[in-house]
């Protein structure tokens, strides 16, 4: 059975609430700010972008909760519009719906701007869970809205620390790799530094989280093309012909390598990438003409080489002399030419 697919439309349009007042009668409050909340009361974050637990992870969960009941209460937003957004929980609630529970302990939060909800997403589950062991497209997806958030809020370290606090309200240090690593360096050091990833490959999957358009991050997230393609791939910033071209590698079975990739870009900048150019550069047409007029290594004979060199001259000493012969020849051709013309 293949991989899911995943829809990551643009989190700009998912915002848009109606405004839908929930009624006080739907939640009781508890201790230390948490509250008891109806499932029914509560929506997912929209198009969320972290892949839910199925199978035996999920079995687990269900089996524990029916066991011990929801442990960590859910971290909601509590929109101005009345709505209660899941913005920590979501397979706690998938789980315990399944385990037979109705409501959940949760905790609201309202006064977030759409930056700070963000935020709380992709921290929330990059504590339950390694970077590395999440797929293509949530790194790409999580280190761009990681990096635009820092941008934007300077990191926001109260809101972070916050947020340690209510995940893990026994413990009273602060999740070091936020904030310590937020007050040393810059922002594109920081996330290097945090994600364990060299600058270049950070650089990658941030240019991919933001300009890849859903058909081809979907090609990268079933590892139809590998990192470097996507990032080369983002360069053709236009949306219809991203999606031509996934379209393409699906109908006609094509692959992209890091050749073809940089042919799509190179006609794409100089404004040339039509749809017939577009059909063959991923057919290998392109490719193949390249090769053919590339000029072929020419070996020289072993005899020419002891008739010309001595056997302690080094393999460059040999081409730089080579080099400097074919030059003077070619120099003398050119005046013999001019002489007689």
């Amino acid at each position: 059975m293949g991989k899911p697919k995943i829809h990551l439309e643009d989190f700009q349009d998912m915002l848009n609430f109606e405004s839908e007042q929930e009624e006080v009668s739907s939640f009781t409050f508890g201790q230390s700010g948490v509250v008891e909340l109806k499932f029914d009361n509560m929506e997912d974050f929209p198009n969320h972008k972290f892949k839910q637990y199925v199978g035996k992870q999920f079995e687990d969960m269900v089996e524990s909760i029916r066991q011990f009941g929801i442990l960590q209460p859910l971290i909601l937003w509590h929109t101005k519009e009345g709505k209660n957004i899941i913005l920590s929980g979501h397979n706690r609630k998938n789980c315990a719906k399944a385990a037979g529970l109705t409501s959940s302990p949760v905790i609201l939060k309202d006064n977030l701007t759409y930056e700070d909800a963000v935020l709380i997403v992709m921290e929330t589950n990059l504590r339950q869970r390694s970077f590395h062991d999440m797929s293509p497209s949530e790194r790409a997806y999580c280190l761009f809205e990681h990096y635009k958030a820092m941008k934007s809020q300077g990191r926001r370290t109260d809101l972070l620390e916050e947020i340690e606090r209510l995940m893990n309200p026994q413990k009273s240090e602060v999740f070091t790799t936020s904030a310590e690593i937020s007050r040393s360096c810059g922002n594109r050091e920081k996330l290097a530094k945090q994600y364990d990833l060299t600058k270049d490959m950070l650089a990658k999957y941030i240019r991919i989280g933001e300009y890849l358009d859903l058909p081809l991050m979907e090609k990268f997230e079933e590892e139809q093309i590998s990192i470097s393609v996507a990032n080369t791939l983002s360069f053709v910033t236009d949306k219809e012909k991203q999606g031509m071209i996934a379209e393409l590698m699906e109908r006609e079975n094509y692959r992209i390598d890091g050749q073809k990739a940089e042919l799509l870009r190179r006609y794409y900048e100089a404004g040339k990438l039509t749809d017939v150019v577009m059909m063959q550069i991923l057919s290998g047409e392109k490719t193949k003409k390249l090769k053919k007029n590339k000029s072929q290594p020419f070996p020289i004979k072993s005899a020419v080489i002891t008739k010309y060199f001595n056997a302690g001259q080094t393999k460059k000493e040999i081409e730089e002399t080579i080099e400097k012969a074919l030059d003077l020849y070619f120099e003398s051709r050119s005046g013999e030419r001019e002489v007689t013309t």
